[in-house]
Order: structure tokens, then sequence, then C-alpha cells
């Protein structure tokens, strides 16, 4: 950004420029997640919310891309959600006992997820992920788990390997090397790295080897590109491990709730044997989930898994989770059809900015799900090798200029759109982007 944009920003955010040197003298980092620290000029500090908007500590309005990054599928404080939450904090905060929401919850996910025969709560979407790794081993009896190189399940060993932010393997020979996405991680020997979208890597890696318990993988490969399967991609890996008696399993962490109402799953028409839920299943909430067969998931009903945990299913956010769940359900198809509409119009809006501005801009769409990328050519991008040859570091600078002008979007391309962006947030939108990218340009 140039030198008076950026002193016009110094003051405009002099509010939470305060708050991150105060949180930084008793804060590691200054920040409670590593995502934040990445947003220019300043990681801000967030007073309110409403509908598609946050307002700053120093009254800065914006409309939010970022969705809390991604459970605000309903936009902030949404008043059915904020209802039921505020009903059963009157009620208490948590028992050590069952209550009657931990049973609906789970009945709806039943009615609604393709997979869904038995489900178990965690807090996190990691938790989750790693919920449902315990379950496919217990279940198989075998220790070994495939993921793909550039998907996202979470930040616990051993599976924060090949992540997003991690440069792409060399060459074309499968495995790829795990390379670990942070300090201090354990070593594992039971995780396979494998490129997303190569049927025949699977396949050539299921058959070599009987030890594997599940193949995961995000349906979308939402955080390492929003890179959809190519077509019959998921079909195979559906055959491929039924045939060789390893589990399928979903993160829909991202696209559940999201995509449709049944998620990835419902929308590509294949279905896991275990999915894993969070984000939007509890509409801001810390609640999660693994849903899965009768059969896989019995291994926590007869005790051969002890599925743990203090808060998992905790009243208030079962009560939020109550709440949008019946939204989204009283709402399809005609919710996540205005939502796709929105997005489209927001994903070709976005290109023709770029392209007036002569920004080489790529964009990803898939339902309420963009992905931006600033790359040089005609190279489409297909894969995560693709998506870690764009220029972030440009896209960053994009994302404080429109920050700037009132739109707060992540500065590694990714956005999420609510049911409460509207046509004029749209609109409002473009023209900050136009003058951004115009700015980028010079």
């Amino acid at each position: 950004m140039g030198s008076a944009t950026s002193t016009r920003a110094t003051g405009r955010y002099a509010g939470s420029r305060s708050q991150l040197e105060r949180a930084k003298r008793s804060l590691a980092g200054g920040v409670s997640t590593a995502m934040r620290a990445a947003q220019l000029p300043v990681p801000l500090v967030i007073d309110h919310g409403y509908g598609s908007h946050l307002v700053d500590i120093d009254g800065n309005d914006y409309v939010d891309y970022v969705l809390g990054f991604g459970p605000m599928l309903l936009g902030h404080s949404p008043a059915r959600v904020i209802a039921a939450v505020q009903d059963q904090l009157a009620r208490g905060l948590t028992f050590g006992a069952q209550h009657r929401l931990e049973a609906e919850v789970a009945e709806r996910i039943v009615e609604t997820v393709p997979c869904a025969e038995l489900v178990c709560f965690s807090t996190t979407g990691s938790e989750a992920v790693h919920a449902a790794l315990r379950i496919a081993r217990a279940a198989t009896g075998r220790s070994k788990i495939v993921k793909f190189e550039g998907h996202y399940h979470g930040w616990i060993d051993p599976l924060h390997v090949s992540t997003p932010g991690t440069p792409p393997a060399p060459g074309t020979a499968s495995p790829l090397a795990a390379t670990p996405g942070s300090g201090g991680q354990s070593s594992t020997t039971e995780v396979i790295v494998l490129r997303w979208n190569d049927a025949g890597a699977l396949e050539e890696t299921l058959a070599a080897d009987d030890d594997i318990a599940a193949v995961i993988m995000e349906p979308v490969a939402s955080n390492g590109g929003l890179i959809a399967p190519v077509d019959g991609y998921l079909e195979r890996a559906r055959e491929l491990t039924r045939e060789h008696g390893a589990l399928l399993i979903f993160d829909e962490v991202v696209t559940g709730f999201r995509l449709a109402l049944g998620g990835a799953q419902s929308r590509y028409g294949v279905t896991p044997d275990l999915a894993t839920y969070g984000k939007a299943i509890a509409s801001g909430l810390p609640l999660s989930a693994v849903a899965g067969r009768r059969d896989v998931m019995e291994v926590i009903a007869d005790g051969r898994v002890r599925h743990v945990g203090t808060y998992n299913g905790a009243p208030p956010a079962a009560a939020a989770a109550s709440a949008a769940l019946d939204v989204y359900r009283e709402g399809s198809p005609a919710l996540y059809e205005e939502l796709e509409r929105t997005s489209a119009r927001l994903a070709e809006g976005l290109a023709e900015a770029a392209a007036a501005a002569g920004v080489p801009l790529k964009v990803h769409q898939v339902g309420p799900l963009l992905q931006t990328f600033i790359l040089d050519g005609e190279q489409s991008v297909t894969s995560y090798a693709d998506a870690a040859t764009a220029d972030t570091a440009r896209f960053a600078r994009f994302a404080e200029a429109m920050l700037e002008r009132g739109v707060m979007i992540l500065p590694r391309g990714w956005w999420f759109i609510s049911t409460e962006h509207s046509e004029e947030d749209i609109e409002v939108t473009l023209d900050a982007a136009r003058s951004a990218f115009a700015e980028l340009a010079d």
C-alpha cells in the first residue's frame, strides 16, 4: 500500500494496535490462534457483529467475509440461535450429566446427513477428526491413515502434516513425504500422504498395504485452494475403500451444512462411512460431531472406544446447534439456492473487477465458498501445488486495501458467504474491489 494509505490506516486502527500491544504482555503472540496474526496492517479487535457486518473497537464497520473462519453461515447474532442459547443459559451451563438437547441435535443430524446413523459429539473440528480416526482404527483393527496433500484436518498430531502453508512435495512419486505443519510435532509412520484427485495413486496404495484403517479427505479441498473433486474421483475413492476394507471419512467441518443441507456428500451423491462436522453446526458456539454408519459407530456404544470430554455436547452449544439446524432444514432448498446465487454474483464481479485493472485473479466458487488467487499466466489451479505458486504477498496487500475500504476478507483469499449478505453488501464489496485492484495495479 502507498504511504498515504498507510498513514490513514495508522489512525484508523489505533484501538486495535493498542489492544494488541496490551495482549502481547500476557497472551503469547497477542492472538489466540495463529490464523489471526496474518491480518494487515494489524489483527483487528472486534467489538460486535450484526448480520453480515463486524464493527471493531475503533468504530469501523466492515462487510465481513471471514465469518469467524466459517461458523457464521447465518450471519452474526442470528435471532433464533441467540434466543435458544439465552433460554439454555437460564437453565444452566453444564451438568456433568445428560440433557435433552443432545438427543435433539443427534436426531437432526441423522435426519439430514446421508451417512449418519449414529452420532457422537466433541467441541472442535480437530477433536472430531481424531475421534473419527480412533473409531476407524477400533472398527477395522488396522492402524494406518491415508490423507492428502493440502487438506487440513485440524492442528493435532499426527494429521497436521502436508497442510496448507507447507511446501508442496517435488516430483510425481507417491506416497509423498509427510511435512510437519508446525514446530514441536511428534513424528509418525502411520500417516500416508497422497496427492488429491489422483485415483491411481490411491488404488496402488490401498492394494499394497492391508493395514490402512481409513482414507480421510475434504470432499472439496476447501483449505488448500477450494479445489473440487474431478468427475468420478469421489465415486472411485468410495469403491476402492470398500474393496480394500478401509473406511472412507469425509472431513465436512467446512462443507457440512454449508454446501447443502446434507453437506458435500449430499451435493456430490457419495456417502462415506464416517464424516466430521464443526463450524456451521452450532452457528458460532463450540460443538463438533462425528456421524457415521451404525456398525462402525457401535465401537463407542459397546465401549471399545472411550469417547470422553467434559464439554462434549455442552448445553449452550447444543441449544445453538438445535436452532441452527432447524433454520437450515426449514430453509432448504431455497436457502442454499440463494447462497449459491449470492456467491456466484460475488465471484463473477471480482473476476471482472480484477480483469479491468489488469490483475491476474483466479476465482474458485463452490456453493457459498470462494477462493481467490493472484497468479500470473494462463495456468489454472487444479492442485495444491498450483495453489502454492500464487502470489500470497500481493493478495495480502489487496486484503489490506479492502479492509481500508470497509470489507474484511482473509489474507489467504478464502471467502465465506452467509445468508445475511445482501445485494447491497455485494455492490459495496465490488466497488471496494475495483478501487483496491486499481491501487494494486499501480
